[in-house]
Order: C-alpha cells, then sequence, then structure tokens
C-alpha cells in the first residue's frame, strides 16, 4: 500500500504537464495568414547545393529568411516543410529578379500597376488561344491571376476547358502552365495530385479530363470533386511501401484546378467549373513556349502583385460576401464560385467588366449544372402526390415506381429494377428524411412534404402540378399515413 500511496501522491506538474505548439504553422510555398503572406522556392546555391528560401511579407515590410521559423510582432511562425520540395526558383522567376523586387520593395519604388498586369495576362491570352467570346478572355485572365491568391478564398472554381479535337485545348493548357501559379500539367492520379497540391500548393492541370468517369477512378474523383473548397481539407491514403511497410499519407487537395477535354465530365466535377469553350481557329497561333515570349518577367510582376495586393484582395473579399449575404443576389455554390472572379476584376482595375463577366459566368455556369434526368423528376412528382394532404408519409420504392409512367423506365425493366431506380432517386437526392425498418414490402422511407417541395424547387423549374391518385390506385400505393 505504501508503494501504491508514492505513485499515486506525485506533484500534479510533473504528472500531467502536456506540452503544446503556441505557434503558426504555414505552408511553405504558399500560404496567407493573420495578414502574413509567405512565398518559398528552392535555389541552386552551389554547382552542387540547394537551398530553401522564404520571402516574407506583412505590414508594409518584406523580409527573406532560411530558417524554419521566424518571430512576428511576437508570434512565432513555423514553416510545416514535412518533405515537401518547392518549387525551383530559377524555373519560375530569378534570383536576381527577387532580389531587385527587394530592394526596390524597402525603397518604396513604384513597380508594375495591378490594371498594367491584367492587360498584359489578357492581351497575351487573345495572341495564343482562341475564344469564342471577348468576355471569356476576361474571365480567364481573372481564373490566372486568382491562382496567386486562392488560399484566400473559401472556394476556387475549376475550369473546364472544352472543345472538339484539334480545337486547342493542349495549347490552353500550355498557356496556363506558364502563367498560373506553381503549374504543373500531369495525369490525374493521387501521385501526382499530391506532388502538385500538398507540396506546390500548385495550378493542377488535366489533360483528357473525360477519362477521370472510367472505371477505377472512383476514389481520385472523389478527391477531385472535394476540392474545389478549403473545407475539402486533408485527405488520408494508405500507402504500401517496401521498406515501410503500410502507412497512412496525409496531404492537401484544395488548389486550383483545370480540365481540357471532348466530352462532359463526370457529374460530380460539372457544378464545380466555369466552362471555357475553344474555337478551331482558322490561324496558326504561337507555341507558348520560352522561345516565343519571356514568361518568366510576366510571371514576376505577378508575383510581385501577389506580395502588395494580397492584403487588398482578403479585405475586399470579405466586404465583398457581407454584400452579397445582404442582397441575396447570388446564392450557394453559384456565388462561391463566382466570387474569386469578381475580386480580381475589381482589385486588378477591370472593375467595369464585372457586370459583363458576371453574366457570362452564370450562362456557362448554368451549362455545368446538374441537370436531372426524367425519371428522377417522376419520381419526386410521385411522391409529391402522396403528400397533398399530409405533411409526412411513410412509402416504399416499390409503390412509388407503381404510381410512374411506365415510359420513364427502360421497357425490359422488371419491377425490382425499376424500385431500384426509384430507391437510388430517394438517395441521390436525399428526399426521405428517416429510413424506416424493412418489411415484407421492402424498405421505407419517411418523407416530410416540406423537405421534397424545397428538393422539386431547387432542382426543377417546371411548374409543379400533381395528379391525386385515384381511389382504386391508392390502394396498391404500399403507403403507411402519419398521425397529424
Amino acid at each position: 500500500m505504501k508503494k501504491l500511496n508514492t505513485i499515486t501522491n506525485k506533484e500534479p506538474e510533473q504528472e500531467n504537464q502536456i506540452e503544446a505548439f503556441d505557434g503558426e504553422l504555414l505552408h511553405p510555398s504558399l500560404d496567407v495568414k493573420n495578414g502574413v503572406l509567405v512565398l518559398g522556392f528552392r535555389y541552386r546555391a552551389k554547382p552542387q547545393e540547394e537551398k530553401e528560401i522564404f520571402v516574407v511579407v506583412n505590414e508594409g515590410t518584406a523580409q527573406t529568411t532560411e530558417s524554419d521559423q521566424l518571430k512576428i510582432q511576437e508570434k512565432l511562425y513555423y514553416f510545416e516543410k514535412r518533405g515537401r520540395k518547392l518549387m525551383r526558383l530559377e524555373e519560375r522567376w530569378s534570383v536576381s529578379a527577387l532580389r531587385q523586387f527587394l530592394k526596390d520593395y524597402t525603397e518604396i519604388k513604384p513597380g508594375v500597376t495591378p490594371k498594367e498586369v491584367f492587360e498584359k495576362i489578357l492581351g497575351l491570352a487573345k495572341r495564343y488561344i482562341e475564344l469564342e467570346q471577348e468576355t471569356d478572355y476576361h474571365l480567364l485572365t481573372a481564373w490566372v491571376l486568382g491562382t496567386y491568391f486562392y488560399p484566400i478564398f473559401y472556394t476556387y472554381p475549376f475550369l473546364h476547358i472544352k472543345a472538339p479535337k484539334r480545337s486547342g485545348k493542349s495549347q490552353c493548357l500550355n498557356f496556363l502552365t506558364q502563367l498560373c501559379f506553381n503549374a504543373i500539367k500531369a495525369r490525374p492520379s493521387l501521385p501526382a495530385l499530391c506532388d502538385t497540391v500538398d507540396s506546390l500548393r500548385g495550378t493542377y492541370l488535366i489533360d483528357q479530363g473525360d477519362a477521370l468517369a472510367r472505371r477505377g477512378n472512383e476514389e481520385l474523383l472523389d478527391i477531385l470533386a472535394d476540392s474545389y473548397k478549403k473545407s475539402g481539407g486533408k485527405r488520408r491514403v494508405m500507402n504500401l511501401d517496401k521498406r515501410k511497410g503500410r502507412e497512412v499519407l496525409e496531404f492537401e487537395t484544395y488548389s486550383p484546378k483545370a480540365f481540357a477535354s471532348v466530352k462532359e465530365l463526370p457529374e460530380d466535377l460539372r457544378d464545380r467549373c466555369l466552362v471555357v469553350p475553344l474555337i478551331k481557329s482558322q490561324k496558326n497561333f504561337p507555341d507558348p513556349d520560352d522561345n516565343n515570349e519571356n514568361w518568366r518577367e510576366v510571371r514576376g510582376e505577378i508575383y510581385q502583385l501577389q506580395m502588395t495586393n494580397y492584403d487588398f484582395v482578403s479585405s475586399s473579399y470579405t466586404v465583398k460576401k457581407i454584400e452579397y449575404r445582404q442582397s441575396q443576389e447570388i446564392l450557394g455554390r453559384s456565388l462561391e464560385l463566382w466570387l474569386p472572379f469578381e475580386i480580381i476584376l475589381g482589385c486588378f482595375g477591370a472593375g467595369e467588366k464585372i457586370v459583363e463577366s458576371k453574366k457570362r459566368f452564370l450562362s456557362q455556369y448554368g451549362f455545368t449544372e446538374y441537370e436531372p434526368s426524367e425519371l428522377e423528376e417522376e419520381v419526386i412528382k410521385a411522391i409529391l402526390s402522396q403528400l397533398q394532404d399530409k405533411s409526412e408519409a411513410i412509402l416504399t420504392p416499390k409503390g412509388i415506381s407503381e404510381f410512374i409512367d411506365v415510359e420513364a423506365f427502360y421497357p425490359s425493366d422488371t419491377p425490382k429494377q425499376k424500385a431500384a431506380k426509384v430507391g437510388w432517386a430517394i438517395k441521390k437526392f436525399n428526399l426521405s428524411s428517416e429510413r424506416k425498418p424493412r418489411t415484407k414490402d421492402g424498405v421505407r422511407y419517411l418523407f416530410e412534404k416540406s423537405r421534397v417541395e424545397g428538393i422539386h424547387k431547387s432542382y426543377f423549374k417546371t411548374t409543379l402540378e400533381p395528379t391525386p391518385p385515384t381511389p382504386d390506385a391508392s390502394e396498391g400505393l404500399d403507403i403507411e399515413k402519419i398521425p397529424m
């Protein structure tokens, strides 16, 4: 007993002491937190030696450091490297140009203006690719510039370059590779996603995006679909290594992404995209390579604007979100995806193009939104027809299928297959409020009239005029009335 007493009577400070990091973690490639901007690069210091350098901008001051951490206003900031390989400075900009920028920044020398850079990229887009409308060039330019500021935004829209073969899709992707932040053109795969997004926070460019619909890409497609927003967050993937064995890898997925394809993208990606249709041009465009343009100089100007305007972009985004919340002009995902365009257009001297660009964005975004099938609409109408005088009802997929016109199904569909298709529509649109225990008639669902009506209003533009069932037909429907 004495020994037990000795153990339990230890000093509480010694037994329960827990150390915690009281600083802020920063991504080494690009981050914006607490008014602090960080840009990270690696560069060749000696023939056989590479070093990492971080540019840190805060409240009108810019400094560089090679350390893993630094203090700003008594707060410790730590670069969370975790083996991430940074972009080579010489590939995107240059050491001498960075030095000159920092010198000019310190001496408060005027540099290029946001409007000048916007107009330059707009002109380059017209030189290398042919788009359907003039407004498309403004949207594309805003998207390119926005890739340097995307950590500020809660969501960042995907770009879908859609056109027939030999219409310039690869040319457009090559153009984006030259100008977008840390852009990498790669095949759609988990390793490429990890290298491009998690290490570089780069713009992920995918050719032949329609191939994502093939069997075997389900996991990647699920990750991509969720990666247009910050809350898509980090993903954990099981990795099998010959030396280390099984290990869990954690990587970020949120970043700008562009897909080029002939066909439609998979459904889960379509309503996160701005479609940029290309025209098969009758003239020959030059290749967007280093022989035809000084791309490093152009990127250098964008880097400069990134470091001098990130705070303005951030505050404008905050204000504009509040304005739209009050006006209710645009709602939901449409608003989330449009906002980055409006902020960049407004902050980079193209504010007069906002109204026209918004109209074009909403029309193009409408093409990407999911359009329910005839059967899916008939399922909702059949459910509502049984909820006319009730606020709630319990129905089965089998019973609902019997009240749907046979032409909505395939002629070869059996009653079981019909019920399965109805069940799939119920799950897909989250029509039911609760799943009830199974009976001999199959799975049963509780439906609330207000919920189903709201879903119908959100997805279908047609006027809802449910036809009441005849008394004889009602007897054949698997339904349980809910006490009012």
